[in-house]
């Protein structure tokens, strides 16, 4: 009988959005400083801008979360989400924050 976990979900980072509501897609750029950050994991995430924490979510029962991420310097961000009851982090998802013309 195999013990492995494969219905474990796997911690993805699924949508970047400003608070205007606009998607920023991974590589893209955006002119906001404030974005939500939404994916799905097993029980609780917490969110990385490079190395530095910058917040933590509680799972959804359908394993969905967001972190609200606030004062976004310009220039390049590259987030990941860890899950630390099922290994690594996700895979990042970067964008750049460009002054507002």
């Amino acid at each position: 009988m195999s013990t492995s976990q494969s219905n474990a979900i796997v911690t993805t980072i699924v949508s970047v959005q400003g608070v205007s509501g606009v998607e920023i897609a991974n590589g893209g750029t955006t002119n906001e400083t404030s974005v939500i950050i939404g994916g799905v994991a097993e029980k609780s995430v917490e969110v990385f801008d490079g190395r530095f924490a910058k917040g933590a979510a509680v799972v959804d029962s359908t394993g969905k979360w967001t972190v609200p991420l606030k004062g976004l310097t310009l220039g390049l961000h590259s987030i990941t989400a860890h899950d630390y009851s099922n290994g690594g982090p996700s895979l990042p998802w970067t964008f750049t924050v460009v002054p507002n013309k």
